[in-house]
């Protein structure tokens, strides 16, 4: 099984969170991430051999620090949305957050 690790140790904004994702995982792909959620789900079904494990270092600080609406519109926390995603692509990730 692939194995990915995306960083987010150090992260202090969405913009962090995305260039980690790209760096730790995407770009591996051949893509580049805008940070559009429906964008995100696509990306998780992409690896090639399928499933592959991916962790996400800094869970916790991605807790604190993406912890504010997704928008105007949907009050639920980006990062609970985020890991949604994550945890929903289960036939495609394994995911750990650390």
């Amino acid at each position: 099984m692939r194995a990915y690790q995306i960083d987010c140790r150090q992260i202090r904004s969405y913009g962090d969170f995305i260039e980690a994702c790209n760096k730790g995982f995407i770009e591996s792909l051949g893509g580049k991430w805008n940070g559009n959620l429906d964008a995100f789900n696509d990306y998780l079904s992409w690896p090639e051999p399928s499933p592959c494990q991916l962790t996400i270092l800094g869970a916790e600080r991605c807790a604190k620090v993406l912890d504010y609406p997704r928008n105007e519109r949907d009050e639920t926390s980006l990062w609970v949305s985020l890991k949604g995603i994550l945890l929903e692509n289960k036939e495609w990730v394994h995911v750990t957050f650390q």
